[in-house]
């Protein structure tokens, strides 16, 4: 394989042979995987609100049901 540096951008190179370019720039990568996790993270919080309020919703049905009887 043979790699070389894209022109006017430091933190990447190509690959030759597949014409892929790659990230290098650690910190970058570091930074973009701290990102990706917040991400899931927030989105794992909005599911289980969804949930939460889905429950409520089914007890209060349930509350107004036996009121009304």
């Amino acid at each position: 394989m043979t790699f070389l540096k894209v022109k006017g951008h430091g933190g990447y190179i190509k690959d030759t042979h597949t014409g892929i370019v790659l990230n290098v720039n650690n910190s970058e990568i570091e930074q973009a995987k701290i990102r990706k996790k917040q991400r899931r993270q927030q989105q794992n919080e909005i599911n289980e609100l969804k949930n939460e309020v889905s429950d409520i919703k089914q007890m209060l049905t349930k509350i107004v049901e036996k009121l009304n009887g």
